[in-house]
């Protein structure tokens, strides 16, 4: 059975509740977790990410591996 192709499906897993909690207080409040907020906030959330403020250090989940340098 094929899956539709949806924000909470594919998207929203990669927000974890730490990576919430980070956006939630860094810049404009961003929730990683409404798809609304999301989709009008992409660039904010592509900047911190290339920034390095994203994801924040201290997530049980750890950082990201940075590939662009």
């Amino acid at each position: 059975m094929a899956v539709s192709p949806t924000f909470n499906y594919l998207i929203r897993p990669y927000f974890t509740p730490c990576y919430r909690a980070h956006m939630r207080r860094f810049g404009p409040r961003i929730d990683l977790w409404d798809y609304d907020v999301v989709k009008t906030n992409w660039q904010s959330i592509f900047d911190a990410v290339e920034s390095g403020n994203m994801p924040a250090e201290g997530c049980g989940e750890g950082v990201w591996d940075d590939v662009t340098r």
